[in-house]
């Protein structure tokens, strides 16, 4: 029998990824290998720039992957040829109206271009540096962050493909939702207290379906699996999406099933249970 759907995209953090950052979770590497040799298109679809890539997946290299979807939806590469097909990054406007609402919240704000540098300015890099950062984030910043001493929408040519607010006080949540649709922006709760921001051309949604048609397919033959915001417009869309156990309700209610979570195999699980066995 032949499997459900033509290409599963997963998430990274918190769904293919286990409790440590740099690992896969139990027994994602076999149910991929698994889907690929059974004909599926298997693709990771993250909110990591290309330059941040777990340490295993950089090491092993899978022969089974060949397309990867970066900042939330913002690049899609085509890893046999290491070409980019597809960027949608922000505007000078766009830039403008985030950098004016960090300043009128009070909040940190990183942008990272299209090689993967976060442009931060010094005060704000003390600030987060200064916080409650997770280790992979904190890693990020000591390794990727460059000082921002220029207007943000100057940095346009560079082509910021995300913005990040990663220490957001939950009271500001209704002002901040508010303001980056009033932007013209997408913006997306990743975490409690996080917020990541893209161009509305962007988001996962959008890239996977990017990917998808070059395979002769639409959204209805993918299987999605993830566990935050920026996850949930692509499982609401796909032909099956899959929240993980350790997703937030709302990200649950946007899927069609819920796996165990990504510390217990629950991606693999998934995968096994919905894609090979159907």
């Amino acid at each position: 029998m032949s499997p459900r759907y033509g290409l599963v995209a997963l998430d990274l953090d918190g769904t293919a990824l286990g409790a440590d950052p740099e690992q896969f979770a139990p027994g994602l590497l076999e149910a991929a290998a698994d889907a690929a040799a059974a004909g599926v298109e298997v693709l990771f679809a993250t909110g990591r720039p290309r330059p941040c890539m777990p340490a295993q997946l950089v090491q092993l290299q899978p022969s089974w992957l060949h397309t990867l979807i970066c900042c939330d939806g913002a690049q899609v590469w085509d890893l046999d040829t290491n070409t980019l097909l597809w960027q949608k990054a922000l505007e000078p406007d766009e830039l403008t109206a985030v950098a004016a609402l960090g300043r009128q919240l009070d909040l940190p704000v990183e942008y990272i271009d299209a090689e993967g540098q976060y442009h931060v300015t010094q005060s704000d890099l003390n600030r987060l540096l200064a916080g409650r950062l997770g280790e992979y984030h904190r890693g990020v910043l000591c390794r990727r962050a460059v000082p921002l001493t220029v207007l943000p929408e100057t940095l346009a040519p560079l082509g910021i493909v995300k913005v990040n607010l990663p220490v957001v006080p939950l009271e500001l949540y209704p002002a901040l939702t508010c303001a980056l649709a009033q932007a013209g922006v997408q913006g997306m709760e990743c975490g409690t207290g996080s917020f990541e921001v893209t161009s509305p051309q962007a988001g996962k949604q959008a890239a996977v379906a990017f990917a998808a048609k070059r395979l002769g397919l639409d959204l209805k033959a993918v299987m999605a699996l993830g566990d935050s915001g920026n996850d949930a417009a692509l499982l609401r869309a796909a032909g099956w999406g899959v929240a993980m156990g350790n997703a937030p309700a709302a990200v649950q209610q946007a899927a069609d099933a819920v796996a165990p979570a990504n510390t217990q195999g629950g991606a693999a699980w998934a995968i096994w249970r919905w894609l090979l066995t159907e």
